[in-house]
């Protein structure tokens, strides 16, 4: 549904015409279009504003989130009601509020903006357009692209301390005292000498030439959109769409890693963040080393060489564990072999109740096959791990039989509720893992295997 109305190009929008609107504007929907899946289900809407403070994703800047509220009047009672803003598109010259309600066009909303996001974002590309314009200009080294971080998604909920990180990929590595050269200098013009920010809008296309359009997106026709420059003082000039801070000032503060990445042969990438991402990057970082500190009994410095240490002894243990596992497969696969030799049946178990690792079956499994292969033709073996501090366990089933295999899993399995696995159709090995297993279940393949199997 569409009604005769229209919004405000992206270049000259609200949000972007002046970033610290953030609430309490009122706009009309221009446009409201159901999004459809694969299936023609639809699955949200696009919201068109005659304007918006809310600003749509480009030029490296995630778009923002927030919140749009509908006054309606239900018969002498107005209900206020609040429809959740996730993302803003760019499409062509036009901005999409992506929703998941419908709203007539013509509607009258109220926007609000996630701030604190909104912030963040801004703190973070005003950096990234000084640090790149002081690189430049120190050093000529050209930002070649940029990449924001600490944004989170549906496949990393969760962010690391890292991921906070943005980086800017530059024509070559920087060294470690231009790093710090270049620390200094940004957070000088932040603190000492701030800059003014000045956004200036070009309504013609002619202006274009003498400023660098490369990283204009071939879809924003530029005949009829708006060239944005971003001004620092007369430090910078560059094109940009982005929302930006009003001075270098409110960028707080700069922290820039030495290490860096190499990518595309020569080029590398700077790590970076900037404002209140560095405090709180600070606070994260301090509480784990303290838990670390704690875990570890040391000092900060000492922690180092005491995680080298504990991984050298790791790999000692790892060693000395290795040895024992061979020795006792070793042992466990020969008493196999005697009672495979002295039973009837051909039936064997063996079952560790502590610390049966899979590891631990698979190795009994390596010794007993050479002996399997080369004078056993008949038999039924199960090899049996339980782990009691998990309540896990792991099985391996052995048989010349693929009929066999399947009435020992059939029969395992009416026992073992979480029991999956497989292999051994045609016989050989059938194996498993068991994710949890009660008091009860062991109990009942305790007795099963101690009435119907002879033990090693």
């Amino acid at each position: 549904m569409s009604v005769v109305m229209k919004s405000a190009i992206v270049g000259a929008l609200a949000c972007q015409r002046n970033s610290f609107t953030l609430d309490r504007f009122n706009t009309l929907v221009v446009s409201c279009e159901a999004k459809k899946d694969k299936r023609g289900k639809t699955e949200g809407y696009e919201i068109e504003l005659q304007d918006t403070i809310l600003f749509p994703e480009g030029g490296g800047q995630p778009s923002d989130s927030g919140s749009l509220k509908i006054v309606e009047r239900n018969n002498d009672s107005l209900v206020i009601k609040k429809v959740v803003v996730s993302h803003v598109s760019r499409s062509g010259l036009h901005a999409k509020h992506h929703v998941n309600e419908l709203i007539e066009p013509g509607t009258t909303v109220e926007i609000t903006v996630d701030a604190v996001k909104r912030m963040d974002y801004m703190q973070q590309h005003t950096g990234q357009h000084l640090l790149s314009a002081i690189l430049k200009r120190k050093y000529e080294v050209d930002t070649v692209s940029w990449s924001m971080g600490g944004i989170i998604t549906e496949k990393r909920a969760v962010l690391e301390p890292s991921d906070y990180f943005n980086y800017i990929e530059l024509s070559r590595k920087l060294t470690e005292d231009e790093v710090t050269e270049i620390s200094g200098e940004v957070n000088e013009l932040i603190i000492t000498f701030p800059q003014k920010i000045k956004v200036v809008e070009r309504f013609s296309e002619d202006d274009a030439d003498t400023i660098n359009t490369s990283k204009i997106p071939d879809d924003y026709d530029l005949s009829k959109g708006i060239l944005r420059t971003i001004h620092i003082g007369d430090i910078d000039s560059n094109a940009c769409c982005g929302t930006h801070l009003k001075s270098t000032f409110q960028i707080g503060s700069i922290l820039i890693l030495s290490n860096q990445s190499a990518v595309r042969g020569s080029n590398s990438r700077l790590y970076f963040m900037c404002g209140k991402r560095v405090s709180d990057y600070a606070k994260l970082a301090n509480k784990i080393l303290l838990d670390s500190k704690i875990l570890l009994s040391c000092s900060e410095t000492q922690m180092p060489d005491k995680i080298t240490r504990q991984g050298k002894q790791l790999q000692q243990s790892n060693k000395r564990e290795q040895y024992w596992v061979k020795k006792l497969a070793h042992s466990v696969s020969e008493d196999l072999k005697n009672t495979l030799e002295n039973s009837e049946n051909k039936r064997a178990y063996f079952m560790e109740e502590e610390c049966g690792t899979l590891e631990l079956l698979q190795q009994i499994y390596k010794e007993i096959n050479i002996f399997l292969k080369e004078g056993c033709e008949v038999y039924e073996i199960i090899l049996c791990g339980y782990e009691r501090q998990t309540s896990t366990g792991s099985l391996i089933i052995l048989s010349e039989s693929g009929d066999k295999i399947s009435s020992l899993t059939a029969k395992l399995g009416s026992m073992l509720q979480n029991l999956k696995g497989g292999g051994g159709k045609k016989g050989g090995k059938w194996q498993g893992k068991i994710t949890s297993i009660s008091n009860a279940e062991f109990a009942a393949v305790t007795d099963y295997l101690s009435h119907d199997f002879i033990s090693h």
